[in-house]
């Protein structure tokens, strides 16, 4: 593929987006939630006393999952992100408590 259907490709899907300003402004909203609750639980991982497998354990996700999201490598489903969002608040720096959904 060449470089400049690529870029007609890009345009073309911009234009599409912007036809629909409310649902594009939707997504925005929802990505900046996501990097927020992302940006929270990685600020929580590195102040917390508790190790990666641990609270790992309790999100009841592996540890290489766990720091996959961390590292931007992987993101959590939507259902995973909204658990983490009502999860997060329970916590302290030494302790946490999982709530069932």
């Amino acid at each position: 593929m060449s470089i400049a259907l690529a870029e007609r490709g890009r345009l073309r899907n911009a234009k599409t987006r912007l036809h629909f300003p409310e649902q594009t402004n939707a997504i925005a909203s929802e990505e900046s939630d996501k990097h927020v609750i992302l940006r929270d639980l990685t600020r929580f991982v590195e102040d917390s006393d508790l190790s990666i497998p641990r609270i790992s354990e309790l999100l009841q996700v592996s540890d290489v999952t766990l720091s996959m999201w961390i590292a931007g490598t992987a993101k959590p489903s939507t259902i995973k992100l909204r658990e983490i969002e009502n999860w997060l608040p329970t916590c302290s720096r030494t302790s946490c408590v999982l709530r069932s959904t």
